[in-house]
Formats: structure tokens, C-alpha cells, sequence
């Protein structure tokens, strides 16, 4: 596949296409950074971060090993629906690295394994991963053991969270996956006390109910993150430009946290 056919497909914004065609390596270039990754990725990371325009590097070179891996999906019978619907996230991600660092590139690095590696796929409005799981959790829907085999549920950005468009989400990774997994979400979306501040009918209480959540971390601050677009150590620094930003930051001005809830879905 054409490295300008997949920025094309993904929907990279013009100036982020122009950044990836601008940087040229040459063949052995590139097949050393991706003999590093298939060898060491952490080793790999570390290589990249030591060059000045990291950001535009890492978007460049996760293109390309994206336009290798489209083989790979056709080997398996994986629609072109789910490969670009999953590299999209590419151009999600270059979106969030300007608005965080003001300017185009990818600063979350360490998240493109899973779609190099074939681990995780976006099926509809959610990604799906395959994975070991990091928790112990024993709840009424079974004990999940850390090493287990589980099915790890994402939240894209980018999108309206539609109870409808989750469930026909689910569905299709039951179809995908299998029902025989335990499917599991750690995000800050399942935060209990989001219910403090959204209101009743909101998209997001109604993910909620969706999962048992037996598991809270307080010190997590992903949901700062996600509201806000960064994390600040000042709170009354944080912008007001919507309802959820008021919302968050008057709660956290009264001394409250905004952390993580690791649910599992109710089947």
C-alpha cells in the first residue's frame, strides 16, 4: 500500500499529511527502526525519543508499519472496514498531540503496538483488545485472575458515546472475539462518582450501567486529562468551555478527585 493512499484513508489533516511526506528515509533506514521494534520496542521507543522531531517521527514511522500490516489483515480475512475504522485512531491521536503540544505528530507512543501487533481492533464506535489481564477482580460475574485472558474495551475520543451505538459495538465483538471471554473496561468513564456531575440522562452514566465496576482508583488522573486536554498542577488554570469543564473543574476546586473505575461488562 502507497504511504500516501493510507494518511489519505485514515483522514490525516493536510498539514500532518505533509509532515509524514517531508521526512525521508531511506530503506534501511526504515527497515533498521523496524527490525528494533520486532526485536525491542521499548529499545525501539527509546531510539525515536532521542531524535529532536520525535513526535513527527513516530507518526511517520507508525504509517508505514501501518501500510505493512494491511497484508497482514487480508491474510486473515479482516475487512478493510475494521483495518482503517482501527488506524484511524492514528489520526485521532496526531489530532490530540496538537492540542496538547502544538503540533502534529504522535506523543502517545507506547499505544501503537496493539495495532502493529494485531491485538487490538476497533469494531464500531469501540476498540476491542486482546490481552492479559493486569487486575485481580472477583465479583458476582466471575474471578478474573492477573494473567488471564481477557478482551480489554476502549473508549475512542472523537465521537458521541450513543448507548446504541455501544451495544451494536459489543455485538459485534462478540462476534469477532467470542462470548467465552471476559470483557473488561479500566477507564475513567466508569469513575462512580462521575454521577456527581453529569447530569441524569447523560451518555456516559448510561455506559456505566453497562458494567459491574468493582475496582476504583482515586490516584489515577485520566479523566482530567480527557476533560481538560492536559493535566495541570494549577486547577483553577483549567478552561470553562463546556458544561462538562465547568462541571469537573467546580468538583475539583471542592477538593475532589476525578480517578478510574475498571469494570466488567454485564452479559
Amino acid at each position: 500500500m502507497e504511504l500516501t493512499t493510507f494518511c489519505e484513508k485514515i483522514y490525516l489533516p493536510e498539514e500532518a499529511k505533509e509532515i509524514v511526506a517531508s521526512i525521508l528515509l531511506t530503506e534501511g533506514e526504515y527497515e533498521g527502526y523496524l527490525t528494533l521494534y520486532k526485536e525491542d520496542a521499548r529499545l525501539f521507543w527509546d531510539c525515536v525519543l532521542a531524535q529532536k522531531n520525535y513526535r513527527q517521527l513516530f507518526l511517520y514511522l507508525y504509517c508505514r508499519m501501518g501500510c505493512d500490516t494491511y497484508e497482514r489483515y487480508r491474510e486473515r480475512e479482516i475487512s478493510d472496514q475494521i483495518f482503517w475504522d482501527t488506524f484511524y485512531d492514528l489520526k485521532l491521536w496526531c489530532d490530540a498531540c496538537r492540542e496538547e503540544y502544538g503540533e502534529y505528530g504522535i506523543d502517545q507512543y507506547d499505544w501503537f503496538f496493539r495495532h502493529i501487533d494485531l491485538t487490538v481492533f476497533r469494531l464500531g464506535r469501540l476498540e476491542f483488545e486482546r490481552m492479559d489481564s493486569e487486575w485481580e477482580l472477583d465479583t458476582a460475574y466471575g474471578h478474573v485472575k492477573k494473567g488471564d485472558e481477557i478482551i480489554n474495551i476502549h473508549i475512542p475520543g472523537g465521537e458521541k458515546l450513543s448507548m446504541e451505538a455501544c451495544l451494536e459495538s459489543i455485538e459485534q465483538a462478540f462476534q469477532f472475539w467470542g462470548k467465552e471471554y471476559t470483557y473488561i473496561c479500566h477507564s475513567w468513564l466508569l469513575f462512580p462518582k462521575l454521577k456527581e456531575i453529569l447530569p441524569e440522562d447523560s451518555n456516559i452514566l448510561k455506559f456505566q450501567q453497562l458494567f459491574y465496576v468493582p475496582q476504583v482508583e482515586y490516584r489515577e488522573r485520566e479523566g482530567e486529562w480527557r476533560i481538560f486536554g492536559k493535566v495541570r498542577r494549577v486547577l483553577p488554570l483549567y478552561p470553562e468551555k463546556t458544561n462538562l469543564q465547568r462541571s469537573a473543574k467546580k468538583y475539583l476546586l471542592q477538593g475532589n478527585v476525578l480517578g478510574n473505575g475498571i469494570g466488567i461488562l454485564k452479559k
